[in-house]
């Protein structure tokens, strides 16, 4: 990582903090979360790119500075320095969630009915939501699809995993309980790092070559460390399995729904418009592609949906969950490019419910009694959240946030169907309890 204690780096960051707030905000974020926001690595292109795209749709949505906590700007801070494409050269890091398309899975069940074939394009690893669907729709037959599934996977026996292509090259490592420090600990010399656990790699694969009886098991461990090849493979089953593949290039079976999240965002719409005709491929005639964004237990998802007809993909619908309006995380506004047609729908959708007044006091004062009642971030009486309490682990802080859209959607959907069909949306409440509007 890049060094940004310096006194000119420190500088341009908090030039750059300052223009945020101000173009965006209006002067009025909050001192805690203007301290956070100042260990932003700003100093980096994609990082500021990053934040300006954010401060466009937040524009755009209406979003007060009041509306931003400072658990919002750790996660910007932890996120960017940590996730963002620049820091893998260039390469999407597979970051998936448990239960994270818990929601998506519902919408295919109900729409779809009980048997079917789902293809998980961009699943991931560890494949967590593939493994979910394959729990969720038994009767269905998933795949699995990335071009990036790894050839090994190594634990360092230091608190530490990372998982390599054919060749050997890390393609991506974190650490396996992530922390401030363990990240720090890891990525401070980030070349350093990839060098150990690349050696590391082939200290594992000569130990494997060294076994003295029967083939090359796929599972070893040496000195404390385990080296496991074809990883995703261990999560295969009867009704699950796993393809490493490009998508243009996917050969397989059509199946009766395509689903593609937490990809598309990293691409401009020329490639989304060209995966479009790889879903269209894919499909069977009437399937069902699914794309979008979400976070842990579908939190601030945001996705279309699109039915083929003939040979190409028909446009059916645009939907979203209503913790978008006032999020506690930032999937809200993740995306990598300008002209991503989903954030941008987003945000103008949610500028429409956040302007009507009468819908967003009662949207606010739901919203803040709800995060006054699962204890995350609640609303001070100066008008800003509070911090969150650092004291909860991250899986129980999640769990505890996966409430809030739910409850959001079963006391305020209907209201926001109305508001956005005075506004001249056609809108309904579709079959997972998110706000759809046609495309």
């Amino acid at each position: 990582m890049q060094e940004r204690t310096g006194t000119g780096v420190t500088a341009v960051i908090a030039e750059f903090v300052d223009h945020f707030n101000r173009e965006y905000f209006s002067g009025g974020l909050s001192p805690a979360v203007l301290e956070r926001l100042r260990l932003l690595p700003v100093d980096r292109a994609d990082a500021r790119g990053f934040l300006d795209r954010l401060g466009r749709l937040a524009r755009t949505a209406g979003l007060d500075a009041h509306d931003l906590s400072p658990f919002q700007a750790d996660i910007l801070a932890s996120l960017i320095s940590r996730l963002l494409p620049g820091t893998w050269d260039g390469r999407v890091p597979p970051i998936t969630i448990p239960g994270r398309h818990r929601k998506i899975d519902e919408l295919v069940a109900r729409v779809c009915g009980p048997v079917g074939r789902l293809l998980d394009i961009a699943c991931g690893f560890p494949p967590f939501t593939s493994v979910d669907t394959a729990h969720a729709l038994p009767d269905w037959h998933t795949v699995g699809v990335d071009r990036s599934l790894p050839e090994y996977l190594v634990e360092d026996g230091l608190g530490n995993y990372a998982v390599y292509n054919e060749s050997g090259a890390a393609q991506y490592f974190q650490p396996i309980a992530p922390t401030p420090e363990s990240w720090v600990a890891l990525l401070d010399d980030s070349d350093a790092s990839r060098r150990r656990l690349e050696a590391l790699l082939q200290d594992l694969l000569e130990a494997r070559r060294r076994t003295e009886s029967g083939p090359p098991p796929d599972r070893v461990t040496h000195a404390g460390a385990t080296l496991v090849i074809r990883p995703a493979q261990e999560y295969s089953r009867e009704n699950l399995r796993f393809v490493r593949s490009d998508l243009d290039a996917l050969a397989i079976e059509p199946a009766d729904v395509v689903r593609c999240f937490n990809m598309l965002m990293y691409f401009d719409d020329g490639f989304r418009e060209r995966a479009l005709r790889d879903f269209a491929r894919l499909l069977t005639d009437g399937g069902l592609a699914i794309c979008g964004v979400d976070w842990a237990f579908s939190m601030e998802a945001r996705y279309a949906t699109y039915r083929k007809s003939g040979s190409s993909l028909v446009p059916l619908e645009f939907a979203f969950s209503l913790d978008n309006l006032a999020p506690i995380g930032i999937a809200t506004w993740y995306t990598l490019q300008p002209d991503d047609r989903d954030a941008a729908m987003l945000a103008t959708l949610s500028g429409v419910l956040r302007s009507n007044q009468s819908f967003f006091r009662e949207y606010t004062a739901t919203a803040d009694a709800l995060r006054q009642d699962i204890g995350l971030c609640p609303r001070q009486p100066d008008g800003y959240f509070a911090d969150v309490d650092r004291t909860i682990p991250a899986a129980e802080l999640w769990g505890r946030a996966a409430e809030f859209p739910d409850r959001l959607g079963e006391r305020l959907g209907a209201r926001a169907v109305d508001v956005l069909a005075a506004g001249g949306y056609s809108a309904r409440i579709n079959e997972a309890g998110h706000v759809a509007v046609k495309i």
